[in-house]
């Protein structure tokens, strides 16, 4: 069973390129190229917390099956599927496992240089940092444990 989990504190490069933290390509095996078993394929997409969740292309195909069901009964649901769709963006690792973050979504996710990476299970999400204390920073273990009843 695919389930990313962890949180991995890191940088992006100048080139906008950010190094998938290990744990999570040898997760990933599964969305490889059948070319070249380096390569995986992930989708990107700007997320309303302020983030980008990272999903591998089958998990992705999922969700926007889920997006096709919502039918477009106003003007509303058809911008809003638009905004999102038009979020997503396909990108696949290098030799070295770095993708490159597209600028559209560096922009949304305030992403400049500091960066943490968090395991959520189908897919990953990366945060600036300074965006990631602001939403999360009052949450702990304790607090969200009770809050899911999850112990």
């Amino acid at each position: 069973m695919l389930c990313f989990s962890g949180k991995i504190e890191h940088q992006i490069d100048d080139k906008g390129r950010v190094r998938i933290p290990a744990k999570f390509l040898a997760k990933s095996a599964e969305g490889a190229s059948p070319e070249n078993k380096n390569i995986i394929h992930y989708c990107m997409m700007a997320c309303p917390q302020g983030n980008i969740a990272v999903y591998l292309a089958d998990e992705m195909e999922k969700k926007i099956m889920e997006l096709r069901a919502t039918p477009e009964t106003s003007d509303e649901v058809t911008i809003n599927k638009r905004i999102m769709l038009g979020s997503i963006e396909e990108v696949e690792t290098d030799s070295q496992g770095r993708v490159v973050i597209p600028p559209h979504l560096r922009a949304h996710a305030q992403i400049v240089k500091d960066l943490v990476t968090t395991g959520m299970d189908n897919r990953f999400e990366i945060w600036a940092k300074e965006v990631y204390d602001r939403v999360n920073g009052n949450v702990t273990v304790g607090t969200a444990g009770r809050a899911l009843n999850w112990y």
